[in-house]
C-alpha cells in the first residue's frame, strides 16, 4: 500500500486543498511524494514552505518548474505538473525561505494542491514546537505531522528539536508528545494524519507501542516507510 496514495485519498477526497507537514524525521521527503502522487492525478500541484526548506537545487522535488521569487504569480499552472516556489535565502545557500502569506493565499486559489513544509526540526525525527511554530498557513485544509521511529529508545535531549530532558523516548514519552500542547499535533486542524516514518527499520514491540498510545480524534495515524513510499501499518 502507497503511503502517498493513502495520505491522498485520506486528506483530499475532493482533489483539492491545502497541506501543511509539520513534526521532525522525513517532512520534505513527503512533501515530493504526495506532490508526485497527486500530479500523476492529473492535478497541478504547488510545493512550498511557511518556514525554511531544502534549496531544490540540493533536494529532488521532481518539480517541472522552480520559482524563487514573485514572478510565480505570472505562471499560468498546468495540470498534472508540479511547481516548485520559495524565496532564496541570501544567507544560507542551502536554505530557502517562505514566501508571503498574501502570495501563497493568491497562489492556493489558482493550484489544484498547495503542499508546505510548516515547521523545522533540522533533520531530527522529534520536534517539541514553541509559541512561534508550526506555521500553519490559514488556507490549510489538512495537516500531517511527521516523527522519525529512529527516535524511539534514545535520549531526548539528543532526538527531539527543543528537548533538553535526559529521558528515554519510550511509550510514556510518547503518550505526552501526542497530548502536550507543543507536542506533534500541534497546529491539527481539518482533516488530520500522523506518520511514523522509519518503520521499515522497526520491530513488532515498536509497532505494538504505537499501537497502545491514544491518538486526537478523527486522526488517521500510519507507520510507514517514506523511503519505499510503503504503509507498513494502519495504526487507527
Amino acid at each position: 500500500m502507497k503511503l502517498s496514495k493513502v495520505l491522498s485519498d485520506t486528506l483530499l477526497p475532493e482533489g483539492k486543498g491545502f497541506i501543511s507537514i509539520t513534526g521532525g524525521g522525513g517532512k520534505t521527503t513527503l512533501l515530493s511524494l504526495i506532490g508526485k502522487e497527486l500530479a500523476e492525478r492529473g492535478l497541478s500541484v504547488l510545493l512550498t514552505t511557511t518556514v525554511k526548506v531544502m534549496s531544490p537545487y540540493l533536494h529532488n522535488y521532481g518539480a517541472d518548474l522552480i520559482f524563487e521569487d514573485e514572478k510565480v504569480l505570472g505562471h499560468v499552472p498546468e495540470k498534472g505538473k508540479i511547481v516548485f516556489y520559495a524565496e532564496h535565502h541570501t544567507l544560507d545557500m542551502k536554505k530557502w525561505i517562505a514566501p508571503r502569506m498574501e502570495t501563497l493565499d493568491i497562489l492556493s486559489s489558482f493550484y489544484d494542491v498547495v503542499i508546505s513544509e510548516a515547521d523545522g526540526s533540522r533533520g531530527l525525527p522529534l520536534k517539541i514546537h514553541t509559541e512561534r511554530d508550526p506555521v500553519i498557513h490559514p488556507r490549510t485544509t489538512a495537516v500531517i505531522a511527521v516523527m522519525g521511529l529512529w527516535g524511539v529508545g534514545d535520549k531526548a535531549y539528543s532526538s527531539a528539536f527543543g528537548e533538553d530532558r535526559d529521558i528515554i523516548i519510550d511509550a510514556d514519552y510518547l503518550d505526552w508528545y501526542l497530548s502536550d500542547p507543543e507536542g506533534l499535533t500541534k497546529g491539527f486542524q481539518g482533516r488530520n494524519a500522523i506518520v511514523f516514518n522509519g518503520a521499515e527499520s522497526s520491530d513488532e514491540n515498536t509497532f505494538r507501542m504505537l499501537e497502545s498510545l491514544t491518538y486526537p480524534d478523527n486522526t488517521r495515524v500510519f507507520a510507514a516507510s517514506e523511503k519505499e513510499d510503503k504503509v507498513y501499518g494502519i495504526i487507527c
